[in-house]
């Protein structure tokens, strides 16, 4: 995930989804088996769950599995501050203000045939609701400074740990944004609701950080981390790995490695 600097941006590549979405546990493979059958569709999906759950992979598959030739575009809604946001999203024109000395292509122009990600999106100011809520349901936007609108066939995915729905009867979100961004919605599970893929998630995170050296987890290691309540989810889990995996010294990370590393 990116700040205002820019976005994240990945060319679409099928892809084993199993190898984005780890997991057999059944809320796993039922979410695999969702994101597969809606992926190609082109309406707006939201994507909700606790924070550090995995929301952007899922919409990392999503985009892979589109069919979608654009780009994908990601950027972290609570990154960028409501006077930025026009900006980023829709771009502008030469000479729009002091310092913009050429023309700038915004998100949802860099996203043309692609997949623009907004994480985060409860955090939108009330204000820039409104053009958003106009780019999403014509596909046209203007650029700041500009005459004229531009298009855009972007596929709008946007995530969320709080309820839309809730921040709409608090006054804090327009339930006509919301109704728009709630085309389809996927939930996605907390590490908690799968504490059966805790060993192959734990395996795969210490392969991933032990690049190359022979280590592996040992079974009161993981009994130890299945038995946590992993507050930040899949997260969480993968800065307690690696710190246990550095803080070994043998090729076996023991319980006392990752009790070490939970109390840090």
């Amino acid at each position: 995930m990116t700040s205002v600097s820019g976005a994240s941006r990945a060319t679409p590549e099928r892809g084993d989804i199993a190898e984005l979405l780890i997991g057999e546990t059944p809320v796993m493979q039922q979410l695999r088996a969702l994101v597969a059958r809606v992926a190609p569709s082109s309406l707006p999906v939201l994507i909700q769950g606790p924070t550090g759950a995995g929301k952007e992979l899922v919409a990392v598959a999503l985009h892979r599995w589109s069919g979608r030739r654009g780009n994908l575009v990601a950027f972290n809604v609570c990154a960028l501050g409501e006077s930025m946001f026009e900006d980023a999203l829709f771009g502008h024109v030469r000479g729009a203000f002091t310092g913009a000395v050429r023309d700038a292509a915004g998100f949802l122009l860099e996203a043309d045939e692609g997949t623009v990600f907004m994480d985060e999106i409860g955090g939108l100011a009330l204000a820039p609701q409104a053009k958003l809520l106009r780019a999403v349901e014509t596909r046209q936007f203007r650029p700041v400074g500009a005459a004229h609108d531009r298009g855009s066939d972007f596929r709008l995915v946007a995530a969320s740990n709080e309820n839309l729905v809730a921040l709409v009867g608090a006054g804090r979100f327009r339930a006509d944004l919301a109704f728009r961004l709630r085309g389809l919605i996927i939930n996605v599970p907390s590490l908690a609701e799968r504490r059966g893929d805790i060993p192959l998630l734990a395996t795969q995170l210490l392969e991933r950080t032990a690049l190359g050296v022979d280590l592996g987890l040992g079974a009161a290691a993981i009994t130890t981390l299945i038995a946590q309540p992993w507050e930040g989810n899949v997260r969480q889990l993968k800065h307690v790995v690696e710190r246990a995996a550095l803080s070994s010294s043998g090729r076996v990370v023991t319980q006392s490695d990752v009790l070490a590393a939970l109390a840090t």
